[in-house]
């Protein structure tokens, strides 16, 4: 959740920033259903996040993604989730999250060519554009937890599923052919917590990971690193967690391989994102 209010000249100030990892979309991409467990813990946080809304005050506007466009029980969950959060929760198409991810960014970044990289669990959305144009847009079924519970069955992860992680992402960014550009904005979870890991932080700092450019070689650097680690190793970094730990390879390859079909050298991470879009 994000709290933000926004001024007279329509830049937003972010006064509240939440993230709690509950795997709402849980094994739904193999069984297209919701898993009871994962619907209340994320009504849990709804609850939390209602609450917080109402102390500052502000308006709820809530949207849902992957997770529920693969479920086809998704009404289980949004009725009484949006119950909890006290407002409707409104599942968007892949395309409408493309360009909010992409507007996260333009609105910063109102001139010139601009290619913006948003990894989800479920999906990784990958966008091309001029200023505030939008030229191509695909929303990709690959995301670092749907990837890892494809694929993944060892710790640490072994080559061989390494490269079916990395061979799964080329496949569906071979079907956005682009021309060569030098620079890619990445945006959510992964794209934050490697810069948080490369900038040597243990607590996370959004002013300090806002803006943090890392070379292709850093981002792969870092994705062996992880990769040659156990889950427990993992999970103890503080940057990463539980939460975060057993997906952050998956969830790198995919950027990894995304830089590489962009012809990008340079990876700008933002802390925007499609919450910050909808405000």
């Amino acid at each position: 959740m994000l709290v933000g209010e926004r001024g007279a000249d329509g830049r937003v100030r972010v006064v509240d920033d939440l993230a709690r990892i509950t795997r709402l979309g849980e094994g739904v991409a193999a069984s297209h259903r919701l898993r009871p467990e994962a619907i209340e813990r994320t009504i849990e946080v709804l609850r939390h996040y209602a609450s917080v809304a109402a102390g500052h005050g502000a308006e709820i506007v809530a949207v849902a993604t992957e997770g529920l466009r693969l479920a086809e029980d998704a009404e289980r969950f949004l009725g009484p989730a949006a119950a909890a959060l006290g407002a409707p929760i409104r599942r968007i198409s892949g395309e409408q999250e493309a360009e909010l991810s992409y507007r996260s960014v333009a609105a910063e970044t109102p001139f010139g060519p601009l290619r913006v990289l948003d990894i989800g669990g479920g999906s990784t959305e990958l966008i091309v554009g001029e200023g505030d144009r939008i030229v191509d847009r695909r929303s990709h079924p690959v995301g670092s937890v749907r990837l890892t519970e494809r694929i993944v069955q060892h710790d640490p992860p072994s080559d061989d599923e390494l490269e079916a992680l990395s061979a799964a992402a080329r496949q569906v960014f071979a079907s956005q052919p682009l021309s060569p550009a030098p620079r890619l904005h990445g945006l959510a979870g992964t794209v934050t917590s490697a810069a948080a890991l490369h900038l040597g932080l243990t607590q996370y700092d959004r002013e300090r990971v806002d803006g943090t450019e890392m070379t292709l070689a850093q981002v792969t650097a870092l994705r062996d690193t992880l990769a040659r680690e156990t889950l427990a190793q993992r999970i103890a970094r503080p940057i990463l967690g539980r939460g975060r730990g057993d997906v952050i390879v998956a969830g790198m390859t995919i950027l990894v391989e995304a830089m590489r079909h962009c012809g990008a050298e340079l990876l700008v991470v933002r802390d925007r994102g499609l919450r910050f879009a909808l405000i």
